[in-house]
């Protein structure tokens, strides 16, 4: 007996997946963490079958496969198999997730191939190990021996090796990439050539939103689960290719299986696949044809079969057909399930491709990818004619059929405005299917219901020519939402001139083009937004763009005598003064503070006094403020340009243009040359400045005083906005040594 309030003696084990059990006491005297009790002896004995079962419950499942071990999945192979070899019974099968893509792409091994994997390992290794590296040209899907983390594995190369001597390497034997240096590849003997890990799917669901696609959500929470984990698997269908849809199970805290395709869906993300109904059907009248069945047993004896009707049997006997058929009763008619039709079309014919040279296009559609879909004048011509016809061919709906759309590419689609266009099926989501018009270049998703199996006038080549744009990169390597976006502003519905480069190899493949905008390069226009960037070396051999040519051209008579005012003088920039040789002292006044260590200086010799043409910059100023408002207003607003620019005491003094603070309302950030202080104005206090203003040396020098900096410890004090680095403190008592005139000389 054990009393209740004495803690319950018990012994623990620690067991691998396949290992023996450990008696965690001996563990612990052994590593001398603790001793026996007086009178104990160690005994390695392993624990009864009961006591272990308390630890791992006995599952149905796991009784029923712990009945095959003396069968034919957990007995080893005899002979050597360099080639994954699936067992005969596909059901059950205890596996051990190796990596994970995806729920649509993951790999596993076999449990009972555990030594076949070792094994193989070793084979490589006396194989490889000792070879040399040899100048092998590596291209895709060659095999080879991989050192990966120290340890020699079968790889298979997935593409052609570059110039960088790098190679993308997938493991044969786990499933996963890696990139490797050339030199840590061997070539792999043929009779070790193969993989034993395979490639799996979940059957029965897909992602869930209506994405073609998982989400990155249901990537890393299928990979966290079962990266590494063991489950149970049942192979649905073999076939030769990849991957296997499968069914897997995992066992959770319980210790119960939980179906994996199950956990997705009840984390929503994702969809359990909809069954055909003849399918449910079929599979309860097999239900029904074998419940009698079930009612018959055979006795061991003598084979005898008889059959036995239990008096608390819930099933009761069918009527006969006479009183189920009772005219008195109205019976509906029998329901027909329609089972869905497999239909096979081909594509359109491939557009008409252009001859080399300039062309007018109208531009129908833009890409998520960054290609421009566009039609030729002809295709425009032949667009109506080819509406008509169809609209004339079809005048009712044809009848609507559940249909499998796997072999399904040209098709006929009834569009919003319920007219009858020519599509091209680009993928199904469930209850919608993903359609390209092919006369259009527009992609969308549109249900099933609309969507028919059929070509319409398929004599008519596609009108659409898909076109990329020659000698451009965009920025990160795909097209941006915000560059798609000014594309279809610029383009959509609009006739423009297109260059032909280059015809592509594949009829259906884009064209090499260069676009123009009223004489503008639409691939200059997007490098100049910051979208995209020149190919240099394309560019270095072309030069300049062809520019587009005059024929193309509108023709505007308009007469713009007598609208042309003045133009702006475009002047040039500011005179600074000469500094002083290296290490000479001079007197200078602090006018501006920028930060601490950078100043605004103006030197008292030489500058406050200079006259040209006999008088001074304080006199010109003077003379121009008598009279601002006969000076235009400025027009123009270049980066560093002169101007003048209203300060706060009413008067104008010389500055230049730094930046556009905003757009609305127009803000413009000047900078006073001699004074050195910015300030932020409107248009309308800027004014175009005389030429003869520009005859005299800025009098404010930008300095750096030298010997200190900004301190690096990241203090708790208010800061200067425009340079964090230094505190409000700081600035504020540099100020306080800089009131008088000081003595600077130039260091650097």
């Amino acid at each position: 007996t054990v009393s209740k309030t004495e803690p319950l003696p018990v012994k623990l084990f620690e067991s691998g997946l396949n290992g023996p059990l450990a008696n965690i006491a001996e563990l612990l005297v052994k590593e001398e963490q603790a001793c026996f009790k007086t009178g104990h002896k160690s005994k390695d004995v392993s624990p009864p079958y009961d006591e272990s079962a308390t630890w791992d419950p006995p599952l149905e499942l796991d009784l029923a496969m712990d009945q095959k071990i003396p069968g034919e999945q957990n007995e080893e192979p005899l002979e050597f198999l360099p080639q994954l070899k699936l067992p005969a019974q596909l059901k059950d099968l205890k596996v051990r997730v190796s990596h994970v893509n995806s729920p649509s792409s993951f790999y596993v091994h076999l449990t009972q191939y555990d030594s076949q994997l070792k094994r193989m390992c070793e084979l490589v290794k006396q194989e490889c190990a000792t070879m040399e590296p040899e100048d092998v040209v590596w291209k895709a899907d060659m095999y080879c021996a991989a050192h990966i983390n120290g340890v020699w594995e079968r790889g298979r190369i997935c593409s052609d090796v570059t110039s960088d001597n790098i190679a993308e390497v997938m493991r044969c034997d786990h499933g996963n990439t890696v990139k490797l240096h050339v030199s840590n590849l061997r070539p792999l003997p043929s009779s070790l050539m193969g993989s034993l890990a395979l490639e799996c799917t979940l059957t029965d669901i897909r992602p869930a939103g209506g994405r073609s696609t998982w989400t990155a959500t249901a990537c890393d929470l299928f990979s966290y689960y079962l990266t590494g984990a063991s489950a149970v698997m049942t192979i649905k269908e073999l076939t030769d290719e990849r991957p296997i849809p499968v069914t897997l199970f995992c066992s959770n805290k319980m210790g119960q299986f939980v179906s994996i395709a199950d956990f997705l869906a009840s984390e929503g993300l994702a969809l359990r696949e909809r069954k055909p109904r003849d399918a449910v059907v079929q599979k309860s009248k097999e239900t029904d044809a074998q419940s009698p069945v079930s009612e018959t047993q055979t006795d061991g004896s003598d084979g005898e079969k008889k059959n036995t009707h239990p008096a608390s049997s819930p099933i009761s006997p069918l009527p006969p057909l006479s009183v189920v058929s009772t005219p008195t009763i109205p019976k509906p008619a029998p329901r027909t399930i329609m089972s869905a039709e497999k239909v096979k079309t081909q594509l359109y014919h491939p557009p008409e491709l252009p001859c080399l040279g300039h062309i007018q296009i109208s531009v129908s559609a833009i890409g998520e990818d960054g290609l421009i879909y566009a039609r030729t004048q002809n295709a425009e011509c032949q667009l109506e004619q080819l509406r008509e016809r169809i609209q004339q061919s079809m005048k009712t709906l044809p009848r609507q059929k559940p249909y499998t759309w796997k072999s399904v590419l040209g098709c006929a689609v009834i569009g919003p405005d319920m007219l009858w266009y020519r599509g091209q099926l680009l993928e199904v989501l469930g209850g919608h299917v993903k359609v390209q018009y092919v006369d259009y270049g527009l992609v969308e998703n549109i249900p099933v219901v609309h969507v028919y199996p059929m070509l319409l006038c398929d004599d008519v080549p596609q009108l659409c020519l898909p076109c990329q744009l020659h000698s451009i990169n965009p920025v990160g390597g795909k097209w941006q939402r915000d560059a798609v976006a000014l594309l279809r502003e610029m383009l959509l519905n609009r006739c423009v001139d297109m260059q032909v480069m280059e015809l592509p190899t594949d009829p259906r493949g884009p064209l090499t083009v260069e676009l123009f905008l009223d004489g503008l390069s639409l691939s200059r226009i997007l490098c100049h937004h910051e979208h995209a960037s020149m190919d240099q070396a394309v560019a270095a051999q072309k030069g300049h763009s062809v520019m587009f040519p005059a024929l193309f051209l509108d023709d505007w008579d308009i007469d713009i005598e007598d609208l042309k005012g003045p133009e702006e003088l475009m002047l040039g920039p500011y005179i600074y003064p000469k500094l002083p040789k290296e290490g000479e002292q001079f007197q200078v006044r602090v006018k501006h503070l920028w930060t601490p260590n950078e100043l605004f200086l103006w030197p008292l010799e030489g500058t406050a006094d200079a006259e040209v043409g006999g008088e001074s910059l304080d006199e010109a100023l003077t003379r121009i403020n008598a009279n601002i408002n006969s000076l235009p207003r400025l027009t123009n607003f270049p980066h560093g340009g002169p101007c003048l620019a209203e300060y706060s005491d009413g008067k104008y003094y010389r500055a230049k243009l730094i930046k556009f603070s905003s757009v609305e309302p127009v803000m413009i950030l000047v900078q006073h040359v001699d004074f050195g202080s910015d300030d932020t104005l409107p248009p309308s206090k800027l004014r175009q400045m005389p030429a003869e203003l520009l005859r005299f040396q800025s009098r404010a020098l930008k300095v750096k005083v030298a010997g200190f900096k900004a301190p690096s410890a990241d203090k708790k004090e208010d800061v200067l906005p425009y340079s964090p680095r230094w505190s409000v403190k700081a600035a504020m008592k540099m100020i306080d040594l800089l009131h008088s005139n000081i003595t600077a000389s130039v260091v650097v």
